[in-house]
């Protein structure tokens, strides 16, 4: 009896073997069948979540420059306007602006005019409230055009608090452009791309969600799955990922390095060309150097 139980354990143990294998391979059959593929669809959100960092990385130190920028050119166009006599309105307006009304009045710069606004200008005598409108929309009209030929100045001989807020906000973009720029848009397009694919493909995340989808749905999934490794292949190839991780390190490397502006400076005077050049991309100004 002994014996003869030795050879029915190992044929049972053959065959509980062979009814794993078979019922594993069933089920990897099967999920390839239905579709369903967790890991194509948790490294195309983390390649995702990679392209949309640096392009939010890129944008932030832009506007860091934008914030620096943007007082110091006011205050240029606010100087520039006070400079502007009332009268010159009548060029822009066509002619037929009672100037001499508004001067009377205290109104004599572009400036004074932008101040008082429709209502103020109206309760001047002899000008009313639509001459008022007129005269603000040419003032609005002259401060554009003075905002596009005014140029923000940046000298290492003379700097101040805002300037070298200024150049140090910039160093972080000269440093790393024209890449910085590039990745940045590549990871804003492949973000765009990935963003309805994962969105189409959520059902091949695991069996349950994929058996619950509709038809339509699951046929849906598998092409965005297949699309999504094409993605991941061409990403893995070119090192994609680590492309965008490292332009996030170099963007986020900013201005805490050089708290005084100091190396900031340094660096400006050995290439100022660069960094007007980068403000005026950036602020989409033609800029030239000052000073």
């Amino acid at each position: 009896m002994g014996g003869s139980s030795s050879p029915t354990r190992w044929w049972r143990s053959g065959l509980l073997l062979t009814v794993i294998g078979v019922v594993g391979g069933n089920i990897r059959s099967l999920f390839r069948v239905i579709g369903v593929n967790p890991e194509v669809i948790r490294r195309a959100r983390r390649l995702s979540e990679a392209a949309a960092l640096v392009a939010q990385d890129h944008r932030r130190a832009v506007e860091t420059v934008r914030k620096a920028w943007a007082p110091l050119h006011r205050e240029l166009v606010s100087e520039e306007l006070d400079r502007i006599p009332v009268a010159r309105l009548q060029d822009v307006a066509g002619g037929r602006l009672p100037t001499e009304e508004l001067e009377k009045g205290g109104v004599r710069t572009v400036h004074d005019v932008l101040d008082a606004g429709v209502w103020s200008l109206g309760q001047v005598p002899g000008v009313g409230r639509r001459t008022a409108a007129k005269a603000v929309a040419a003032a609005r009209r002259t401060a554009d055009d003075v905002s596009e030929i005014v140029a923000v100045g940046m000298d290492a001989d003379r700097p101040e608090p805002r300037t070298t807020a200024l150049v140090v906000a910039l160093r972080v973009l000269v440093e790393a452009w024209p890449r910085a720029r590039n990745v940045a848009e590549a990871g804003r397009e492949l973000a765009a791309r990935l963003e309805p694919l994962l969105t189409d493909a959520a059902p091949a995340s695991g069996w349950k969600q994929m058996l619950d989808a509709g038809q339509e749905q699951r046929w849906r999934a598998r092409v965005a799955v297949a699309e999504l490794r094409l993605l991941l292949d061409k990403a893995e190839r070119q090192s994609i990922t680590q492309q965008f991780a490292q332009t996030s390190v170099d963007l986020l490397r900013g201005p805490d390095n050089d708290p005084t502006g100091l190396s900031a400076w340094v660096d400006f005077e050995t290439r100022s060309a660069e960094y007007y050049s980068l403000l005026t991309e950036v602020t989409d100004h033609s800029l030239s150097s000052a000073g």
